[in-house]
C-alpha cells in the first residue's frame, strides 16, 4: 500500500462464506485486513451461510438468497448490492469468483468506487460446467469495467483476451497464519489424504483406484479423504464396490485438518482442473509429502517443483499416481527431503505477503 496512514475501507462480494477455498481466502484476508484496523465489509449474494470464524469487528451481511435463475430475485439483488456499495462511496469493492463479479460489475454502473474483480478457477468452467459463449462475452464486457483483475495463475489470465490481461495480475493464495509447526516426516502417521469439496472436479476416483492398485505391498497405510459435498453417496458407493472400505475412508469434515495435516505423512491433489488448492499448499506447509495432478488453470505447477518439494503427475492418469504413490512410499529419504523443500512455501504465501500484493493494488 503506497500511503500506509490511509484506512481503506474494504467491501469484499461473494455468493457466500461456506467451506471453499473462495471463502477461506476473504476470510484469511479479512482477518489480517481487520488486525491492521481496515474496516472490512463482506456481502453475500446467494445465500447466508457461514463456515468460518471472523473477526468480530467484520460487518458480514446476507443481501440476498440463491435466486434460481429468477429475473425478478436477480434485480432485485443488483438492487440491494447497489445499495449497500453506495453507502461508502470512498470503499475498495473486491468480487470474488465470477458470478460474484459479474453482478458486482452490473450493480456499480456509475459509481465511483475502485473495483477489483478475481477469477478463482477455470475461466472455459461456470458453476463447474463449460461456460457458453454468450456467458463468456457477457462476462468479459463486464470485466473490462473493472479497474483490475486478479488471476490466481498464469494460465488462467491467457485465457482472456488483451484488453482484459493488460488489467490483470496475478496473486497466489496467502496461508492462514495459524498452521502448526510441521513435524519430521518419519514421524508422522503412515496415512495418505487428501482434502476439498467431494466433486467431480476433485476426481477422488482417481486417486483411490490409483492407491488400490499397490495397497497390497503397502498394509499399513490407510487412504483418508475429507471433505462433504454431492458426491458422497456415489463415493461411498464406489469405495463398497471395490471392496475397500477397510482400505479407503470418507472422514467428512475436520475442524482440527490442519493438525490432521502435519500429524499424516502424504497428501495428494487428484483434481481434473483446479486455480490454487488451499488445500495443497496448506499440506506443504505442514510438511506433508505432496503428489498432484498438473492439472489446468496451472495452480499445481506455481505451487510444486517436480521431486524438488512435491511430484506432478497428468490429468487422470492413474498409473503416473500410482507409481508417484509407489516412489514415496518406496524412499524414506526423497520422502522426507520433499517435505522439508516443501516447508518454504510458508515464507512465499504468508498473509503479509499476499495482503501486501492485494494492497498495491488500492
Amino acid at each position: 500500500m503506497k500511503n500506509k496512514n490511509k484506512a481503506y475501507n474494504i467491501i469484499f462480494v461473494t455468493i457466500s462464506m461456506t467451506g471453499g477455498g473462495t471463502e477461506r481466502v476473504i476470510a484469511t484476508l479479512s482477518d489480517h485486513w481487520c488486525s491492521r484496523g481496515l474496516n472490512v465489509r463482506i456481502l453475500m449474494i446467494g445465500g447466508e451461510d457461514i463456515a468460518y470464524e471472523l473477526d468480530d469487528r467484520i460487518d458480514i451481511k446476507a443481501i440476498s438468497k440463491a435466486t434460481g435463475g429468477d429475473m425478478i430475485g436477480r434485480i432485485n439483488r443488483l438492487r440491494s448490492l447497489r445499495n449497500e456499495i453506495k453507502k461508502d462511496p470512498s470503499a475498495v469493492v473486491i468480487a470474488m469468483g465470477t458470478v460474484a463479479a459479474m453482478f458486482t460489475c452490473l450493480s456499480m454502473f456509475g459509481l465511483k468506487n475502485r473495483l477489483i474483480v478475481s477469477e478463482r478457477n477455470d475461466p472455459n468452467r461456470l458453476n463447474h460446467r463449460p461456460i457458453k459463449s454468450h456467458e463468456k462475452a457477457l462476462r468479459n464486457v463486464l470485466y473490462s469495467t473493472a479497474d483490475k483483475i486478479v488471476f490466481q495463475t498464469k494460465m488462467a489470465k491467457q485465457c482472456f483476451p488483451g484488453y482484459i490481461q493488460k488489467k490483470g495480475t496475478i496473486v497466489m493464495n496467502p496461508l492462514r497464519d495459524d498452521i502448526p509447526e510441521a513435524t519430521d516426516y518419519l514421524q508422522k502417521k503412515k496415512v495418505i489424504m487428501t482434502a476439498g469439496r467431494l466433486t467431480e472436479q476433485k476426481n477422488h476416483k482417481l486417486l483411490i483406484d490409483a492407491f488400490l492398485k499397490i495397497a497390497d505391498n503397502y498394509p499399513e497405510y490407510r487412504l483418508e479423504i475429507y471433505g462433504e459435498g454431492e458426491y458422497f453417496e456415489e463415493l461411498s458407493s464406489y469405495i463398497k464396490n471395490k471392496n475397500a472400505g477397510e482400505l479407503v475412508e470418507l472422514k467428512g469434515f475436520n475442524s482440527k485438518l490442519l493438525q490432521t495435516m502435519c500429524g499424516s505423512r502424504i497428501y495428494v491433489s487428484s483434481s481434473d482442473w483446479e486455480g490454487i488448492s488451499n488445500s495443497l499448499a496448506e499440506a506443504m506447509a505442514c510438511g506433508m509429502t505432496v503428489i498432484a495432478t498438473d492439472c489446468p488453470m496451472g495452480g499445481s505447477a506455481m505451487l510444486i517443483k517436480n521431486k524438488d518439494n512435491g511430484i506432478l503427475t497428468k490429468v487422470g492418469d492413474v498409473d503416473g499416481l500410482s507409481d508417484a504413490l509407489k516412489e514415496i512410499l518406496t524412499d524414506d529419504r526423497l520422502a522426507q527431503t520433499i517435505s522439508e523443500n516443501a516447508v518454504g512455501i510458508r515464507n512465499a504465501l504468508s498473509v503479509e505477503n499476499i495482503a501486501g500484493q492485494w494492497e498495491e493494488l488500492f
